[in-house]
Parts: structure tokens; sequence; C-alpha cells
């Protein structure tokens, strides 16, 4: 038990260990099945910098002519006669390299390949391509060894038992005639990550002993007229050096992908409406692009990219020394920054408040990882820094949710009982809402009441009268409940609720008599259901007031409820008493719908001095806006005009005309009109009626 509450104690403490444990291992392994998410969520850097437009340019020196659709469609289908491509590779003799990203390993007749051999020859300045494979048929023959190893590295230094760099067993290469015709040739074999993506750029290969460049770095090495340098060891390329790079540890490099590539189609430069001289002093890669060749390769910057683009990027890095830099020490940093930083976090009392800064850390993490891309070419593993930091924090919150916070719900458990969900929540954010005591606030007040409950209770059981009860109170709560009102109490048969307390509501006049309107609704549909099952009918009344009144918990320190007290809520309480003295089921005081912003139907039933009070007030019954309620109201107006006037004839014949065409309300002011006109009311009378019961 005490190594559990320990446990308990420290809980911070364990998952942040935990987790920086779970982080650095994946830093360091970089499992294949996180690697996958991981680049995908990575790559993300690459269309931002886009869609800002801060994607760097290539070298101006570079340059791709592409066997495009154009090309094919005027020239043929690739592959094209030698002489075509002898004619290509004759206005392209003004350039200071040509890289091939292509290979001629299939002999075609005899004449035709010397021609092409010969342009090669005179152009001087061609780097034949040939690539590697992993399983193949054939072996390279000797004489094919003696071609490729006058293109392979001679400047390198092996550090250790063994090389670490990749070895292909076999090789597609040029034919003998076409490989002895070559300034050069190179390697323009790339491979893809885990999730098939081409990310990243080889320095080196090993095949039949020899160590070869690809493509990019042999058309720097002879465009440049400058080596490279390279020590091996067991882990790969441990330096690559030449001109100003300096790349270090790593036998790829992160290719840093331009939006602007430069392509010229074939077909221009063949027949001559590109002229050689805008190839002088340029260095031009020759490649595939058109789609049904299928030379193509999923990248970060587009599903289907070319792949000769992947050469011009990786010779435009070396050239401009712009590589995509990364460094083991800061990702590790930046892991465990997050996660002291979510630690401290965690401390916050406030959900909210914990919610957002959590949300802040991420964003400034991500922001940072993505200036430090755009702005330095450095290329953070952003992945592996916030997703253990993400599990750290959904940890911290489920321990604090299922311990802490465990017991805020038992809390609301045992209030819901009997308050509004709406006050719970409240008394959550604000335990010290529960003191005795309360706050003055205008709100809006609505009671509602069963008619004939007592003589309904004389007929029904009690176990059926607590059924129908149940039956008739839960839907009219739900009513109340999504109106934003709180239900206050039941008492008995009555209901009473409140609006724009405790929560603070700017339409609650509004929402209160639309919550009449709609019990009354509820209503219809109540005993619909219960004729249906053979219950008795019922009808309800209902009195909506606004006003002042004090809000709060009510009662003893040993009970007490929260509910509101004041002038306002009697007047209320004898509203919803007097829909039974005026015949109607809803009676709204001219408070309440002083305070309306809504268009309800209304028809004023009287000015009334309520029991208990001596200043009178104005009410007014609230009906469905249809066109048959709104001529019932105009009439009726008609006759209370008179009525107020005095003229308790005229009054009377309008009344009794509408009371004849079932107007229940009319016949409360027959009767007084009838007795107005044996008995007139005194000279000071200002048609105000005092009620004598509740």
């Amino acid at each position: 038990m005490a190594f559990l509450k320990g446990l308990l104690k420290n809980y911070r403490l364990i998952i942040l260990i935990v987790s920086l444990a779970v982080g650095c291992w994946g830093m360091y392994k970089k499992p294949a099945f996180i690697e996958r998410f991981a680049l995908g969520f990575e790559d993300i850097k690459f269309p931002v910098r886009s869609s800002l437009g801060m994607a760097p340019e290539p070298d101006k020196r570079l340059v791709i002519v592409t066997v495009d659709e154009p090309s094919v469609n005027k020239l043929g289908r690739w592959v094209w006669p030698r002489d075509v491509i002898a004619k290509m590779f004759s206005n392209l003799s003004q350039a200071d390299i040509v890289g091939l990203d292509i290979v001629f390993s299939e002999p075609s007749d005899e004449k035709s390949d010397e021609l092409l051999a010969d342009s090669i020859i005179n152009s001087g300045n061609i780097i034949l391509g040939f690539f590697f494979r992993g399983e193949a048929t054939e072996e390279t023959t000797e004489q094919a060894i003696d071609y490729l190893e006058n293109c392979a590295y001679l400047n390198y230094d092996i550090q250790g038992k063994y090389v670490g760099v990749k070895e292909f067993k076999f090789a597609e290469v040029n034919i003998p005639i076409i490989a002895e015709s070559g300034l050069t040739c190179a390697s323009f074999s790339t491979e893809p990550d885990v999730d098939g993506l081409y990310r990243n750029y080889p320095l080196a290969y090993i095949h039949k002993g020899y160590i070869f460049p690809p493509l990019a770095v042999q058309m720097m090495r002879y465009g440049l007229d400058k080596d490279a340098e390279l020590v091996l060891n067991e882990k790969g390329v441990k330096s690559f050096k030449i001109d100003k790079v300096n790349l270090k540890n790593s036998s790829y490099f992160r290719l840093n992908y331009y939006d602007n590539v430069e392509y010229v189609s074939a077909y221009k430069v063949i027949n001559g409406e590109i002229p050689p001289s805008f190839f002088k002093d340029k260095m031009v890669i020759v490649g595939v692009t058109e789609v049904g060749i299928y030379d193509m390769r999923p990248t970060p910057v587009d599903a289907v990219t070319p792949g000769v683009s992947l050469h011009y990027a990786a010779l435009s890095n070396l050239l401009n020394n712009e590589f995509l830099t990364t460094s083991d020490a800061y990702d590790y940093a930046s892991i465990v920054v997050l996660m002291l930083v979510i630690l401290a976090i965690s401390y916050l009392r406030k959900q909210h408040y914990r919610l957002m800064l959590y949300f802040g850390s991420f964003t400034l993490t991500a922001g940072v990882s993505y200036a430090m891309f755009i702005f330095g070419n450095h290329w953070q593993h952003e992945f592996y820094t916030m997703a253990p930091a993400i599990l750290m924090t959904a940890t911290l919150e489920s321990f604090a949710f299922f311990t802490v916070e465990r017991k805020a719900k038992e809390v609301k458990k045992a209030f819901a009982s009997y308050v509004s969900p709406e006050l719970v929540e409240e008394i959550q954010k604000d335990p010290d809402k529960l003191k005795l005591g309360g706050e003055e606030r205008f709100i809006t007040i609505m009671f509602s009441d069963i008619r004939g409950f007592t003589t309904l209770s004389e007929k029904l059981s009690a176990t059926e009268l607590t059924s129908m009860l149940n039956k008739i109170h839960d839907p009219m709560t739900k009513v109340v409940l999504s109106n934003k009102g709180m239900l206050d109490k039941y008492i008995g048969d009555a209901m009473m609720a409140l609006f724009n307390t405790p929560l603070d509501l700017p339409d609650h006049a509004d929402m209160a008599v639309k919550t009449a309107l709609e019990l009354i609704r509820t209503l219809h549909e109540i005993n619909g259901r219960f004729t249906e099952a053979g219950l008795p009918n019922i009808d309800v009344g209902v009195g909506v007031n606004s006003g002042p009144a004090v809000c709060g918990n009510m009662g003893s320190t040993v009970r007490f409820e929260y509910t509101a007290i004041g002038d306002s809520v009697n007047i209320a309480s004898r509203l919803e008493g007097l829909c039974k003295a005026y015949k109607t089921r809803i009676v709204v005081s001219e408070y309440t719908l002083a305070h309306c912003k809504m268009q309800f139907l209304t028809r004023k039933l009287d000015s009334v001095r309520v029991k208990g009070k001596k200043e009178p007030v104005a009410i007014y019954e609230v009906m469905e806006n249809t066109p048959e309620n709104k001529a019932i109201a105009d009439r009726f107006h008609e006759g209370l005009d008179m009525y107020f006037a005095r003229n308790f004839e005229g009054a009377l014949a309008v009344f009794e005309e509408m009371e004849a065409a079932g107007d229940a309300t009319s016949s409360v002011f027959t009767e007084r009109c009838r007795e107005y006109i044996k008995e007139p009311p005194e000279s000071d009378w200002d048609g105000t009626y005092t009620m004598k019961t509740k």
C-alpha cells in the first residue's frame, strides 16, 4: 500500500521518465513501422515552404534535357534511332558537362552504334550512365568491369575492417562501343525509404570491389575538375569532401527539393529550336520524363516525380552547398525540453489552461522546426520530438482524469440528482459557490402547474400516479433545459424554472416565453400518449415574470439548495395561478415582454393587482402565431379597449360573440361586464382588477 501511495504521489516523474525513454529509443532506432508515419509527418514542411514561396532556387548552370511527351509524339517511341540521339549530343557539345540518366545497354546495328559513339567522342563532355541491380541473370563481364574501373572513386581512405557502403552484385552497363566513347560513367541508381518515397541521394555504392560515385557527384567532379575525398568505415561514409562540400557520417544526403526546375524538350534541341549556344557553360542532365516510359519516382513534393529530377536536385545541392542538415544532439535536446515543459504545465490546476498551453507548446515546437527548415535548411525530426510528448500529455491527463478528477465526478453525480447540470458545472469550476447566500440578478422565472392534479390523484393508485407524474415531468424538464433554463425544483405537481442564473443568458426573457409555448406543444404530445394508454388527459398553466431576485444557495449549513427569492418570484407564482382565473394556459407579465426581442403573438388579458401586491401589473397571454389566433387577439383587444373605456355594453357584445365562438377567456369578461353594467365601478377606476385569491 505504501508503495502504491508513493507511486501515485510521484506519477508525473514516472510518466516523464518512461516517456523520455520511449522518445529517445524511437529517435535512436527509428523502427520501420514508426518511420513510415514519421517520414510523412515531417514531409509536410515541403508544401508549407512552397506555399509561402520560400523554396530555394536551383543553380542557374543546370538544365534538364528531357525526353518528354512532345518529343515522343514528334520522334516516336523511346529508344530513338542512334542518329537522332547523336544529333542531340552534337547540339549539346558546348555544355560544360552532360550527364546521362539513360543507358545504352542493348546494341542497335553496327553502323548506328558507331555513329552514336563518334558523336559522344566528338562532344567530349558526356558522362555515360549505368545502374545497379539487386538481382540479375547475367554477371558483369570482365570487359565491362574494365570500363567501370575508370569511373570509380580514386581518392578514398578505409578506416576499419570493412566498408559499410551498400554493395550491388549486378550492373546494367553500356555496350562496349558506347562505354569506350564517354568521358567517364556514373551510376544513376537511387533507393526509396521504407514508405517507398525518394528522399535521399547516395554518395557511393560498391560493385565488384570498386566504389562508384552517383551521377550528380560525378558531374561535379568533372564539371569543376575537382576530385572528391572519401573516408569510409564500418558505418559507411565517415566523411565526404569536394570543393566547399563537407558531409559527415552518412552514406546518403537528404535532398533539398526545388519548385522551379528548368526543363528543355529534347525535340527542341534536336531540331535546333534551342541553339547549341544556349547550353554554353551549363551542366546538362539528359533523362526521360514521359510518363509512358515510366522513369518516375514518388517524392515528398510530388507523387509522380521524374527520376532525372533527383539528380538535378542533388547536383544543385552539391554546387550550392545547401544541404538539409540534421543534428542528433538537437533532436534529443528538443525531446527533453518539450517534455519538461509538458511536465511543468501538468501542475496547473485548471484543465482548460493546461490544454491551451499543451497546444501552444506543440505549435511552438512545430513552428521552430519549420522556421529552421525554411530559413536555415535544418531538418529536425519533429515527429520523434512531438509523438512521445503527446503520449506523455495523454497519459498525464488520463491519470488526472481517473484519479484526481474522479472526485469531481463523484460530486457531480451527487449534486446532479437534485440540481441542474449547468449548476453542477458552475460548482465544479468554483466550489466556493456552495457557501450560503447569493447575489442579486435580473432573471426570468417560470412556474408551471398541472391542473386538477388533486382530483386526478384520487382516481389513481400511488404507483400509477408516480408513473404518470414522471411521464409528464420528464419531457417538460427537457424543454426547459434545451432552452438553457435551470430547473429549480419540483413542488409536487408544479415545476419552477429560472433563466439567467446561475449562468448568464442574455435572451433569458425570450427563452422563458419560448419554453412556455413549447411546454404547451409538449402537453398535446403527452395527452396523445395518455389517450393511447387509457389514461386521463391533463392540462397545465404556466406563469412567467421577469425581475430582480436574490439567487444562490439558501438553507442551513447542513442542508441547502440553489434557488431564487424575491417579489419577482412571488409574482411569477401568482401569474401561474391566474391561468385558471382567465381560462388560459400561459400568463406572462409586462416586465417579461418588455425584455423580449423575439416577436411573439400576444393578447393583453388585464391589468391586475395580485394577492399581496399593491402595484398593478399588466398581464398577457402568449399564443401560437397562427392567422386564427391573430384574429382572436385583434377582436379581443377591441373588446378590451371598450372595457377599459367603461363602455361595458359594447365590450359585452364583443366578448359574448367571442365566447360563443369558443374563446373561454372572453367568458371571464362577459361576466365582469354584466356586473359592471349592474353596478358600475368607482369614478376613479383605472381598469385594474384586484385578485382576491392566489
